[in-house]
């Protein structure tokens, strides 16, 4: 069994991937409805007050899944992932997994792969599930910006796992990992804000597919997610080169 195999069962079988797929599945249901009727539970929460709401649009709807998938949704990702990536927190499953490797690329390459899968499938099936619901809702949004909004959205989930697989490298427990990781993807939109590097800055590519659908052209986000791509290429191959020299 190589390692490919047996980190899609691990998984599988722990049923990790439900802790993945729920959020991202629950806020693309969720939102687009409570978008398109906030009006109407606005009115209600408030006991009769009179309340005065703009018209929802799609691109609302949108937004309303990604600011959740990208909070909440993320935030379990990122435990997940930690998981399986901090292996070294668990010595004898380290010492099982080393053995079986000549090199370490060779287990950590399949699990940021099989985790970034994972976690990517389930953010753009939730964002299709929103864009479906709110068309039928609220209004139509172009096919164009769910296209290029998913594949931005999963590149900067790929450099999220890879980004765990370097700090898994640092701290030995699952929570040290996930914490560090959390702290840099905190502190990259800050650096965005920064004119001068707002348009290379991973982050950027988050709330890709709103601004696409409100007329931001796709290439807008072509550099950022360069960028993450090759840093997530520069992390993987830092965290193998880490854990070869790291004593278990």
């Amino acid at each position: 069994m190589t390692v490919w195999d047996l980190e899609r069962i691990r998984l599988l079988r722990t049923m990790r991937w439900v802790a993945v797929l729920g959020p991202y599945l629950l806020f693309g249901i969720t939102m687009p409805i409570l978008t398109r009727y906030q009006d109407a539970l606005l009115r209600h929460v408030g006991g009769g007050v009179t309340v005065i709401a703009p018209e929802p649009t799609p691109a609302q709807a949108i937004a309303a899944y990604l600011q959740n998938a990208m909070q909440i949704g993320l935030l379990v990702s990122v435990l997940v992932a930690a998981g399986s990536l901090a292996f070294d927190a668990r010595p004898e499953w380290a010492v099982f997994l080393r053995t079986r490797a000549r090199r370490m690329e060779e287990l950590v390459v399949p699990k940021v792969v099989v985790h970034a899968v994972a976690i990517a499938g389930s953010f753009v099936l939730g964002l299709i599930v929103a864009w479906v619901l709110a068309g039928a809702l609220i209004g139509r949004v172009p096919v164009g910006s769910l296209v290029f909004g998913a594949s931005y959205g999963a590149v900067y989930l790929l450099f999220v796992c890879a980004l765990v697989a370097f700090t898994g490298s640092l701290a030995r427990s699952v929570i040290g990992a996930s914490g560090i990781a959390l702290v840099v993807l905190i502190v990259l939109p800050l650096v965005g804000q920064l004119h001068r590097f707002s348009a290379w800055v991973p982050s950027a590519l988050v709330g890709s597919s709103t601004e696409i659908a409100t007329g931001e052209p796709a290439s807008s986000f072509l550099r950022a997610a360069i960028v993450a791509v090759v840093l997530s290429v520069l992390l993987v191959w830092a965290a193998a080169r880490r854990l070869e020299r790291r004593e278990i």
